[in-house]
């Protein structure tokens, strides 16, 4: 494969997630001019999402042929990380790439399940809606400004990770499929620690851990003990406590973003107006 002017390690990314303060999940967005990358070690998982016009793209992992694939817009490739691939485009091309720890799949996967003896599947050029919707969420909350906090990049990328040993890998029966619910006592453990650390960056291992549980297994007992997601639940909570502290105290509003996880009292104020449907300072003045 000649190598052309133009590599993906000469281009930052117009779009990226090293803000978010999400763990074992990165997210980048590309627009890229004619060109290749040359061979590299690829150490994460990494699923690339086509953003723009079609795309023809070649791709040659170490000790294999060359796929050459013909990319639409929504188009899905899957790349297994610790392996050397060489790739290269032939217009510009618009990529948003989700890059997953070997850290992650081993939390989606069973606990009884040797994760080092699975092996994820290249695909190259594939429909997937799942991963479509999950890298558009993803894409759209760094868009915001990650306003849902880290829990929610943590939770989208375990639901990814899941998602990839189900349908990309060589173990069809890596992911648990928990039934049931959470004990009462359970639930209110993690409904007491969620309350006692609305301000602070709570993330789904802490609180599996706390229980003792995989985080995959967490968080489908608790969308099935309440309804919602971990990270839907923390948001409803955060507004509630909100506001409590509009109503109930003379806190001004910066106090307020701290005291429910926000880093700005911007961010806090976008948050609320997404699911209210007014501002902090405008609900207060109508409670008066």
């Amino acid at each position: 494969m000649p190598q052309q002017k133009s590599e993906v390690v000469d281009h930052l990314p117009v779009l990226s997630s090293a803000k978010s303060g999400w763990e074992n999940i990165r997210v980048e967005q590309y627009c890229l001019p004619t060109g290749e990358s040359p061979e590299r070690e690829l150490q994460l998982h990494t699923i690339t999402i086509q953003l723009g016009q079609p795309l023809e793209m070649e791709w040659r992992l170490a000790d294999s042929h060359l796929q050459n694939t013909q990319m639409y817009l929504g188009d899905v490739s899957v790349t297994p990380g610790e392996s050397s691939i060489q790739t290269r485009w032939h217009s510009t091309a618009e990529l948003l790439l989700l890059k997953l720890s070997p850290t992650l799949i081993e939390c989606a996967a069973s606990e009884s399940l040797n994760t080092d003896q699975i092996k994820i599947i290249p695909k190259w050029g594939i429909r997937d809606p799942q991963i479509l919707h999950i890298g558009l969420a993803l894409k759209a909350e760094i868009e915001a400004g990650c306003l849902s906090g880290r829990l929610y990049g943590e939770s989208l990328g375990l639901a990814l990770a899941a998602h990839i040993l189900k349908r990309y890998s060589t173990s069809k029966k890596a992911i648990p499929q928990p039934t049931g619910e959470l004990s009462k006592r359970q639930l209110q453990q993690v409904i007491d620690y969620i309350n006692a650390n609305l301000d602070a960056k709570i993330t789904l291992t802490e609180i599996a851990s706390f229980l003792g549980m995989s985080p995959y297994y967490f968080a489908r007992l608790f969308k099935q003990s309440t309804g919602l997601p971990p990270h839907q639940y923390l948001i409803q909570r955060r507004i509630e406590y909100a506001k409590f502290l509009l109503t109930q105290s003379q806190l001004p509003l910066v106090e307020i973003a701290l005291r429910i996880g926000s880093s700005t009292q911007s961010n806090f104020t976008t948050l609320f107006r997404k699911h209210v449907g007014i501002s902090p300072k405008a609900y207060r003045e109508a409670i008066k």
